[in-house]
């Protein structure tokens, strides 16, 4: 008895001289075989120094939501737990938009206005069929500004399982990106290249104001080359990254020479290139055929040096895209999905960040690319389907030949 009285005693003192410490010194120990709840570094790097309050909405909230969604509901849950157990300035709550009838329509309004769309899902309970509305959103708003966060990663053909699995992996990200953006000001610049004919504003300016929210973005124009290259050069090596969009006109030597100065030098670039010139809408015409021409942008030497090549071919593929055509005449006329093999889906099972969860790609009129050996290291992120073929050029791209020739191989 002496001896009990003489242990829970050592006990008790003990757990009173452990609890002062215990307040100060915080640990989460994950026990998961997959490590499910362990943020990664890169995700709490972003939010480590936060010294003022991150206070996060999220309006994946209701009572009928189809039990792979509640997933999500609590996947995020959990995963904002992680931020906020690391950083106490992190504030989340969840909120039901539509649970108050009288505010309803008003919320759903503001929130459309906001780019926060709806989701309608199918509820399926007790043999019956439903229809509820799903707002996968988050708002993130720190130091007088907010960030949307987007929880649901959408898929071509996905089923709502699916649809959730994917969503649930690409969680981390979403918020880290979007976190980021709130604590992390712009660093780096990228240069968009002019005067070679690019792609006019208007068919980029979706892609440019993503960027825009992490990088500083500008155009430049290579027409200085000529006279005082030493000039142009040092203006571009001011620049991270400069992205050529689909030039159309060649470059000169003194302009290649500039950005292979500038790549030699550790600068990068972004190239988006069509060898074959051949658009979609030469075909609307009354013949409803044009002829596809290799594009002579003077590149050859240039990326070949970096041990890359662009043949001037066409990839047909099996695996491609319709082709939207109309059909009839006067008011019977109606719009009609046609296959058509020159628009080829491109996916990738590589798990590299750029492409991990990415959803099919479509390509029109693409060319293939062939990898020289040398030293530079090159991954291949994105492939067309292994039911392709290449076709040489010049070549007549008809829009009647086209689709006859896909529906004889059996795409429908």
């Amino acid at each position: 008895m002496n001896k009990s009285i003489k242990h829970i005693a050592i006990l008790v003192i003990g757990l009173i001289l452990i609890n002062p410490a215990a307040q100060k010194i915080y640990k989460r120990f994950d026990l998961t075989s997959d490590q499910r709840y362990t943020l990664n570094e890169a995700s709490l790097n972003v939010v480590k120094h936060v010294e003022s309050p991150i206070v996060i909405d999220v309006f994946l909230e209701g009572d009928d939501f189809p039990s792979e969604f509640r997933r999500l509901q609590t996947e995020t849950k959990q995963l904002l737990e992680e931020f906020a157990a690391y950083n106490s300035n992190i504030i989340f709550n969840f909120i039901n938009p539509i649970a108050d009838e009288a505010t309803r329509n008003q919320n759903i309004q503001q929130l459309n206005q906001r780019g926060l769309t709806p989701m309608q899902m199918s509820v399926q309970e007790n043999g019956k069929q439903s229809q509820t509305v799903i707002f996968p959103w988050a708002l993130a708003s720190y130091n007088d500004q907010t960030v949307i966060i987007p929880l649901v990663k959408n898929k071509i053909g996905a089923s709502q399982q699916e649809l959730v699995t994917n969503s649930v992996q690409h969680l981390e990200y979403a918020f880290a990106d979007g976190l980021s953006k709130l604590v992390n000001p712009k660093r780096h610049k990228i240069a968009i290249l002019k005067g070679n004919n690019e792609l006019p504003d208007e068919y980029v300016a979706d892609f440019l104001k993503t960027l825009g929210q992490y990088y500083y973005i500008a155009p430049f124009t290579l027409d200085s080359v000529a006279s005082n290259p030493q000039k142009t050069s040092k203006s571009l090596n001011t620049y991270d990254l400069f992205i050529a969009a689909k030039p159309t006109e060649a470059f000169t030597e003194e302009e290649k020479y500039v950005l292979d100065q500038y790549t030699m030098h550790g600068g990068k670039s972004l190239w988006m290139v069509d060898a074959i010139a051949m658009e979609q809408d030469s075909l609307f015409n009354e013949a409803g055929k044009n002829i596809a021409v290799p594009r002579d942008l003077n590149l050859t030497d240039f990326f070949f040096k970096y041990g890359v090549r662009i043949n001037p071919l066409l990839v047909s593929s099996m695996y491609s895209a319709p082709i939207t055509l109309a059909t009839g005449s006067g008011s019977e006329s109606r719009f009609q999905q046609f296959p058509w093999t020159y628009s080829p889906l491109a996916k990738s099972e590589s798990k590299h960040p750029i492409v991990n969860n990415l959803n099919f790609l479509k390509f029109d009129f693409a060319s293939p690319m062939d990898t020289l050996k040398n030293a530079i290291k090159k991954t291949i992120l994105l492939q067309s389907g292994p039911l392709s073929k290449l076709e040489g050029t010049p070549r007549e791209i008809s829009l009647g030949h086209g689709v006859k020739r896909a529906r004889s191989k059996g795409i429908y």
